[in-house]
């Protein structure tokens, strides 16, 4: 929903506001919505969320899914994220040293970005293995939760990180004692080696590592990681020569933050 320091804001067009909520609704696991649905999710009414969504289907950014009754997004929202992907060209910048690290050591290597509470996969490479979790170019993964959420927070600069945190506390409910302790954890141990460690956090048969990639003017940041099997990618495999490669990575990378 929208903040009330937003809705305040003289600038700020609160409809426009609204029916990005209504998009960021859909998910890879939620990829279908009724607007009952979109109202409970963001907590507008149901005659707004219906109005928003009949402009959204109008300008084709939603169309009908599989049951006629709900929506899914439209292939108008492609063009918008093929432009956001090659801006830059980090990712494009990215993929060669990514698809090197994934297939020497058999694991996944993710280069991903923060929208609000998620971190989104805007690069990823993969090698063939037995285990290999639903994750590809526009997944979204918590911040609270991941290798990736942990290694931007590591990274961000402090007044960002101490605003994003506020609002994931407020989100996170009963949860915040445990997602807090393990949010710090991972902050020391940025501070102490230059990455953070996610051992079967976030998936109890995945082991991965995080490293933030930080522009040159500190403003931008973004992040990238490595996992796998607890099998294949153990601990003394990432914070060796994984380790080595990704902050390796993230230093070639990072210049491009800030062009």
């Amino acid at each position: 929903m929208t903040a009330r320091g937003e809705e305040q804001d003289r600038q700020f067009v609160i409809a426009l506001a609204r029916g990005v909520e209504v998009m960021r609704c859909f998910t890879l696991a939620r990829p279908e919505l009724g607007t009952t649905e979109i109202a409970a999710l963001t907590g507008l009414p149901q005659s707004t969320v219906w109005r928003l969504c009949y402009t959204l289907q109008r300008l084709g950014l939603l169309v009908p899914g599989q049951d006629p009754q709900r929506l899914r997004p439209g292939y108008g929202l492609l063009s918008l994220g093929h432009a956001t992907l090659l801006r830059g060209g980090i990712g494009e910048l990215a993929e060669p040293a990514m698809r090197e690290v994934a297939q020497r050591y058999g694991v996944a290597v993710s280069l991903a970005v923060r929208d609000r509470d998620n971190m989104v996969i805007i690069a990823r490479a993969e090698s063939p293995s037995i285990l290999r979790l639903a994750l590809s170019v526009g997944s979204a993964l918590p911040v609270t939760t991941s290798a990736l959420g942990w290694a931007w927070l590591a990274g961000a600069p402090e007044a960002e990180r101490r605003q994003v945190v506020a609002r994931l506390k407020r989100a996170a409910g009963e949860a915040w004692e445990e997602q807090c302790a393990a949010i710090e954890a991972a902050l020391a141990q940025y501070a102490r080696d230059g990455f953070v460690f996610n051992l079967r956090q976030f998936h109890p048969d995945v082991n991965a590592i995080g490293v933030p990639v930080i522009s040159p003017s500190q403003r931008n940041v973004m992040a990238l990681n490595c996992g796998g099997a607890v099998s294949v990618a153990t601990r003394e495999l990432l914070a060796g020569p994984i380790a080595t490669a990704l902050k390796s990575l993230a230093a070639r990378l990072a210049p491009a933050l800030d062009a």
